[in-house]
Parts: structure tokens; sequence; C-alpha cells
């Protein structure tokens, strides 16, 4: 959003679901031969009917899951602006809940991606974080 928050949901409560009940972005899984951002646009559509306007590369990261699981996880992560009325036009079929959250509600989140917390907060404090 221009005032600085950010749209999030909220994973269903399901046994076996990765990250359940946790409030995490939008996006989900690249399927064989689809490209990054090819794919965050169809799963927006998927998951609220948007169709996104502006979609813009923001970062990629890589990180080996702990224990058992072992296995290497690659999430790409782009900006996605909206206005209040492209939030009113969506309609949500995943998922809890969704909402509007500023860096300090999000902090105060008792269960959040921490892979996805850690790109918003590089987000809100790119500036001071990657100054030339």
């Amino acid at each position: 959003m221009p005032d600085g928050r950010y749209l999030l949901q909220l994973r269903d409560d399901k046994p076996g679901l990765p990250l359940r009940d946790h409030w995490v972005v939008f996006g989900g899984q690249i399927e064989i031969g689809e490209a990054p951002e090819a794919a965050l646009r169809r799963e927006l559509t998927e998951e609220l009917d948007y169709l996104t306007r502006e979609c813009c590369w923001y970062m990629e990261s890589a990180f080996i899951l702990p224990r058992a699981q072992r296995r290497i996880v690659r999430r790409h992560y782009f900006t996605v602006p909206v206005v209040p009325a492209d939030i009113a036009s969506m309609v949500q079929h995943e998922g809890a809940d969704m909402r509007l959250f500023t860096l300090e509600e999000i902090l105060s989140l008792p269960r959040v991606s921490p892979w996805d917390l850690g790109v918003i907060l590089m987000h809100t404090r790119g500036p001071d974080l990657f100054a030339l």
C-alpha cells in the first residue's frame, strides 16, 4: 500500500499444512517450466481474483529446512503495489483471512512466516540496510 502497510494472508489451520495458522505473504508454488513472475500472477488470480498491473522483482532467497526435512527451499519475492480499490475488489479463495498490517503490527503477530518477516524487514529498512 502507498501508506507502507503489507497485505498478508492467514493460512488455514489444517493438519499437515506447512505454516498452518501463520500470517504469510500471498504466493505459492512455481509449476514446472513456469517463470517466477508468471507464477505469482497466476497465484494472485487463483487466490484473490486479482490481476496485478505491476509486479517488480525484489529479491530471491534460498535456505535448507532443518531437521528431517533437509530440503532446499527457494523463494522469489516481488513487490506488487495495490491501492484500497484493488483490495476492495479482491475475493479471497484460499486461507482463513487477509489483512493489511504495518511493520509494527507484523512484529507483534504471534505466528508469522519467518522468511516472509525477514523480507518485509529488508523491504521496510532497505534504504538504511543497503545504503552505498
